[in-house]
């Protein structure tokens, strides 16, 4: 099984690791649209969001 994770990192360090419930390309755009807005309050505008695919 495949699943799509996204590492947050902020000024080059990861932070967190965030992952949709949800592997459906839409759903997933949705989501990072939303999780973007409460890490640039959280974290500030300098965070950017790599995407990796884990293998199980």
């Amino acid at each position: 099984m495949m699943k799509i994770v996204f590492d947050v990192a902020v000024d080059g360090k990861v932070k967190e690791t965030i992952q949709p419930t949800n592997l459906r390309l839409k759903e997933i755009h949705s989501y990072i649209q939303e999780q973007s807005a409460s890490l640039i309050l959280k974290y500030g505008k300098n965070v950017y969001l790599n995407r990796r695919v884990i293998y199980n």
